[in-house]
């Protein structure tokens, strides 16, 4: 083995672990919060959490957010059709959308716009059950 390759392989090594842990910190919570369905979208995670003609969609992060002053819509697609529904501000760093029942197989975007009207996080979800 040439020194070059010796050094490469020695800087590959050292540097790996602290990349990897990078990594992990990089992708927001995983873990369901209020018993929904989480996805990773950048920084942080959407939960999509059903309810009785309503859903949730929270925010989940290091820190909690403050959703005043935040809006959105939820799409959702059936075999039946495609509907939209407002995303309204609630505490706890959440949204909700009133009037909407999600049957298996929906197909569900959420879109909020942040407070200064400008910037968006979405995420996907497919309801399975």
């Amino acid at each position: 083995m040439s020194i070059t390759v010796k050094i490469v392989a020695t800087i590959i090594i050292a540097v790996l672990p602290a990349f990897s842990a990078l990594q992990v910190h990089a992708h927001g919570i995983t873990e369901p919060q209020h018993g929904g369905i989480v996805k990773v979208t950048g920084d942080v995670s959407l939960e999509l959490v059903k309810g009785d003609g309503l859903v949730l969609i929270y925010i989940l992060d290091d820190e909690p957010w403050d959703t005043a002053g935040m809006g959105g819509k939820l799409k959702v697609e059936t075999a039946e059709g495609k509907n939209e529904y407002p995303l309204t501000p609630i505490a706890g760093s959440g949204l909700k959308a009133e009037g909407v029942t999600l049957e298996p197989g929906a197909k569900v975007l959420a879109i909020i716009t942040k407070a200064d009207g400008y910037s968006k996080i979405a995420g996907k979800f497919d309801i399975e059950s």
